[in-house]
């Protein structure tokens, strides 16, 4: 007999009733009662959670799922619709192992460190040691922040280019928050470091609003100039930039620097070159 909690009650005559456990499987009376709107949010959660990165939703986090489920159809809540009415679609997304993430994941919390086989984008692997700091989930990727022993800097690693990793019994070598903050702070993206530049954007009026409604960085100023609008945040690594930069053509000048412009430039005519003279074959 299972009542309302699942949970696995029998009855013999003369003996009465009582708990029978099946083998490899514990039952326990719920310590935390949740509201059908926090259950909602914690289903929702999950799943959302597994659609972020195939395999992200270990084994350990199965069992909290299927007691979700069960405490949301008690509610008459269907759990699936999670997943048929709210979409994902990521846009060149790289998957991650989930022993990976895992593996980031334990020893950020345990305070420790991690030796790694690491592959750059330009294919160059070396192997570290490294000491997770955040967990960052940008532009549907996920990235480690970390101490580098290698470099003797923080660093960012994508975790879909770790191709091997392991937790080492060291202590973490921690950063403190308010220098993790000031590292990261002046970056553009997930670029990061103190910043020594200062980028000054024109959008002209077909896509100025639109842009003034953005955060490009946390220390952006806009201002408006007739239907333009300028945008201007300092900044220390423009390969991230110039892609963006680079997106909203031909409706975006760069006012300064001049290096900046250069490079968009660059860009632009090495891309218009590959094309030029170029026959389609139908």
């Amino acid at each position: 007999m299972h009542l309302e909690l699942d949970a696995p009650i029998v009855y013999e005559q003369g003996r009465g009733w009582w708990y029978q456990e099946a083998e490899n499987e514990r039952f326990e009376l719920p310590g935390l009662w949740l509201t059908a709107r926090e259950l909602q949010s914690l289903g929702l959660l999950l799943s959302l959670l597994d659609d972020f990165g195939p395999g992200l939703l270990s084994d350990e986090l199965r069992p909290v799922e299927r007691e979700i489920e069960k405490l949301l159809k008690v509610r008459d809540i269907n759990p699936s619709v999670f997943r048929e009415r709210v979409k994902v679609l990521p846009i060149a997304h790289r998957p991650v192992l989930g022993q990976h993430f895992q593996i980031i994941s334990e020893a950020l919390l345990q305070e420790r460190q991690v030796s790694i086989r690491y592959s750059s984008y330009n294919h160059q692997k070396t192997e570290r040691n490294i000491c997770p700091q955040t967990l960052v989930y940008y532009r549907e990727n996920w990235y480690v922040d970390a101490w580098c022993h290698l470099r003797k800097q923080l660093r960012t690693f994508h975790l879909s280019r770790i191709e091997r990793s392991s937790i080492s019994k060291a202590k973490r070598h921690s950063i403190p928050a308010e220098e993790l903050e000031q590292h990261f702070a002046e970056s553009y993206g997930i670029f990061a470091g103190k910043s020594n530049h200062t980028a000054k954007l024109r959008f002209d009026g077909a896509i100025a609003r639109e842009i003034a409604s953005q955060r490009w960085h946390p220390a952006q100023v806009g201002e408006w100039d007739g239907r333009d609008y300028l945008l201007t945040f300092p900044y220390s690594d423009d390969r991230e930039l110039v892609q963006d930069i680079l997106r909203h053509i031909p409706n975006v000048y760069v006012e300064a620097p001049v290096a900046l412009r250069r490079k968009v430039q660059h860009r632009l005519e090495d891309g218009l070159g590959r094309f030029v003279g170029r026959v389609v074959k139908v």
